[in-house]
C-alpha cells in the first residue's frame, strides 16, 4: 500500500528536532550556576561538657572501654595498655590529659584511636555521637567557648539546633610533647 508524502514518517527531521530541542534546554540550564553545597564530615564526641568533631581521617576505629594492663610509673592519665586483635594500643584519658580530671568509665564512654606519625594511640571520651555532616553555612567565626586546655587544637566551630560542636584535630594533640611524655 503506497504512502503518500503527508502521512510519510521522517526518522531522521524527528531526531533533528528532537536534538535541536535538547540543545536549547542544555544552553538554558547552562546560563544559570548550578548550586554547589560545601559539606564537612566528622566524628562528633563528648569530653567534659564539649561537644567536639574529629576530622574523619584521624579517627581508625572507635572502641568500647577495652580490658587494660596499667603500666608503673605513668602519668594518672595514662590508663594502661590494651591488646586489639594483637597490637598494644597505649590508652589514654583525653580529659586527664589535657588538664582536667580523668573521666570515669561508664557504658557510654569510648576510645577514639588514632595511627599518625608513627604514633598508634587511643583517646578515652565520655560519649560518642557517632557520624555528623555540616554544610557550609552551619560554621561560625566565633571565639570558641570551649575549656581552655581545648582552645589550642580548636580549627573550626559548628552550630546546628541550639548546639555548639567544636572541629577538634587529634592529629596537632598528638604532635604535642605533652602527648608524648608520659612517664613521671
Amino acid at each position: 500500500m503506497p504512502m503518500d508524502e503527508e502521512a510519510a514518517i521522517d526518522p531522521v527531521s524527528i531526531l533533528r528536532d528532537i536534538e535541536e530541542s535538547c540543545r536549547l534546554c542544555n544552553t538554558r540550564d547552562l546560563q544559570q550556576p548550578a548550586e554547589i553545597f560545601s559539606e564537612w564530615s566528622g566524628i562528633a564526641f563528648r569530653v567534659r561538657n564539649n561537644y567536639l568533631l574529629a576530622p574523619l581521617d584521624e579517627v581508625v576505629e572507635i572502641l568500647d572501654m577495652p580490658k587494660l594492663a596499667r603500666v608503673p610509673l605513668a602519668q594518672p592519665w595514662v590508663r594502661g595498655i590494651a591488646n586489639i586483635r594483637g597490637n598494644l594500643l597505649p590508652v589514654v584519658d583525653f580529659s586527664g590529659l589535657l588538664g582536667g580530671e580523668v573521666a570515669a568509665v561508664t557504658e557510654r564512654t569510648r576510645v577514639l584511636v588514632i595511627d599518625y606519625d608513627g604514633i598508634y594511640s587511643g583517646l578515652i571520651v565520655d560519649e560518642v555521637y557517632g557520624l555528623k555532616h555540616f554544610m557550609e553555612g552551619e560554621r561560625a567565626d566565633e571565639t570558641p567557648e570551649v575549656d581552655g586546655f581545648l582552645l589550642p587544637f580548636i580549627r573550626n566551630e559548628y552550630r546546628r539546633d541550639g548546639r555548639v560542636w567544636y572541629e577538634f584535630s587529634l592529629f596537632m594533640l598528638a604532635d604535642t610533647p605533652q602527648f608524648l611524655k608520659t612517664a613521671v
